[in-house]
């Protein structure tokens, strides 16, 4: 087991990443601090791995469990209400904790609702996707609201994260896609050796079972670990983990869920890379033909953008939360490892879109 510790401004906490620790739950955390156990799952991961974290936990504390509806649509305020309901049905007072047993959106919501139950109550990430690697750790929390991701939300760092890799084995090939999209997304901001061991280790395919998938695993933490203690409320850098965000959550929202996540930031990324070849004169080329065929190969989708979509895409990145003055922010580079916030208006948006979707076409 591995084990890496964040330096919060509200705490520190530790991330534990190894096989089977779900069900050694009780030797990770300090149970005594507790009065009681929600956890939040949801339907599909109920099946999956909730009784062995039960099999655990209840001979320790009381319990109750919460499931959601798997999917985007659970981030939503009739939802939150509905969990807010059950804690307070439960009588859950300021000393229980929430652990979150599941992908980026339990661990988003479960979250939110421990940031504002009784003003703050603890919770403990435990993800279950790859995706959620990137996600649960560094307190962003939060729901969407009429179709606009995270509008609603806080920074709320959770006590541990316990990270069991295992149960990366039941995920399929497009939430391993979605997931790894991010690690790539890490390797173009902060590090181009470790973006160069993605493509030389999962040269075909993206194998979680390789004896190299966990250190490029750690390797990928340690990068979201390191952007978020220095700048952990978003005023600076960490503005830079929204490489392809812009782009991709648009996609992602206007998709109703067909697309996943990574799916659609992986797009976002080919077009801040394709911005960032025109504004710049990088040192290195960024958008080649090699990361091109080597995506194609993961069998990542480069079509997800068509020239019917184009208003209805700016319409809704021009409501990202980042944005300011009207001008929609991307964030580009200038060479792998220096990113950078770029202001674009609408126009600048949509013609440059137009000119993207002709270059996808002949790659």
């Amino acid at each position: 087991m591995e084990e890496l510790r964040v330096q919060s401004a509200n705490h520190n906490y530790p991330i534990y990443v190894g096989q089977q620790i779900r069900k050694q739950a009780t030797k990770l955390i300090s149970l005594e601090k507790y009065s009681q156990i929600v956890i939040m799952t949801d339907d599909h991961v109920e099946k999956l791995y909730l009784q062995d974290l039960l099999n655990d936990l209840q001979q320790y504390l009381q319990v109750h469990v919460f499931v959601i509806p798997s999917g985007e649509q659970s981030k939503s305020l009739t939802v939150y209400e509905d969990v807010q309901k059950f804690l307070l049905n439960n009588k859950l007072d300021r000393s229980s904790v929430i652990i979150a047993l599941g992908g980026g959106v339990v661990g988003d919501l479960a979250g939110f609702v421990a940031a504002t139950y009784m003003r703050g109550i603890s919770f403990i990430q435990m993800p279950s996707t790859l995706l959620a690697q990137d996600s649960s750790i560094g307190g962003k929390v939060g729901i969407n609201l009429d179709h606009t991701k995270n509008i609603i939300g806080s920074f709320y760092p959770p006590d541990y994260v316990i990270y069991d890799t295992e149960m990366l084995e039941t995920l399929d090939l497009q939430q391993l896609r979605s997931g790894f999209a991010e690690m790539i997304k890490h390797g173009f901001i902060s590090d181009q050796n470790f973006l160069s061991q993605l493509r030389q280790h999962m040269t075909d395919q993206i194998d979680t079972k390789s004896k190299d998938f966990n250190e490029l695993l750690i390797q990928s933490l340690k990068i979201k670990k390191n952007i978020i203690e220095i700048d952990e409320q978003e005023s600076h850098i960490r503005r830079y983990l929204n490489f392809g965000h812009t782009l991709g959550h648009a996609i992602e929202v206007t998709s109703d869920e067909t697309l996943t996540h990574g799916e659609c930031v992986m797009v976002g990324m080919l077009f801040a890379l394709y911005l960032s070849k025109k504004r710049y004169q990088t040192k290195s080329e960024l958008l080649t033909a090699e990361f091109i065929e080597w995506i194609k190969r993961l069998n990542y989708s480069l079509d997800l953008v068509s020239e019917q979509d184009i208003s209805n895409l700016v319409t809704k990145m021009l409501n990202d939360k980042k944005n300011k003055d009207q001008q929609i922010n991307f964030v580009l580079l200038k060479d792998i490892g220096e990113p950078v916030i770029q202001p674009l208006s609408k126009r600048e948006v949509e013609n440059h879109l137009y000119e993207f979707i002709d270059f996808i076409k002949d790659v």
